[in-house]
């Protein structure tokens, strides 16, 4: 939740085009499709931006973690790979999304430190809520 209680997200796509004003609280993000796909690529697309979110999820929830411990974790980077081929099987079928997430860390962390960080990555809000059920509810206005 935001510091102004809003939850809500608002994206715009005008006419004529992919690229897309997205409003988060008082921040702007413009997403698009690549030319290939007939987008501008003014923007990440949508799902980049899913990924975009479980890598910064993962590098702020790591980092969140190590300094409430003390621990001497410096650096944090997370990669991403998204592949949206798995288990797709024919025509009209959907794809069941799979990411790599492979993440760096850098600092004198011990054993002990590693294995327990490597448990935390897990536990981030985003790869939480990709690798759960979530409940959508759709409402179209006119």
């Amino acid at each position: 939740m935001s510091a102004d209680g809003s939850r809500t997200v608002v994206a715009r796509t005008e006419p004529g085009t992919f690229t897309t004003d997205v409003r988060v609280r008082t921040h702007a993000v413009v997403m698009d499709e690549p030319v290939a796909l007939g987008g501008s690529d003014t923007g990440p697309t949508p799902g980049e931006m899913v990924a975009a979110a479980l890598a910064a999820c993962t590098t702020i929830t790591l980092r969140m973690y190590a300094d409430r411990k003390g621990w001497p974790l410096g650096a944090v980077e997370a990669r991403v790979d998204r592949q949206v081929d798995v288990g797709a099987t024919g025509a009209g079928s959907q794809a069941t999304p799979h990411y790599l997430l492979s993440v760096a860390l850098s600092g004198p962390l011990d054993e002990a430190q590693v294995a327990r960080l490597r448990q935390v990555v897990d536990r981030c809000p985003v790869h939480r809520q990709l690798e759960g059920s979530t409940v959508i509810t759709t409402e179209l206005t006119t």
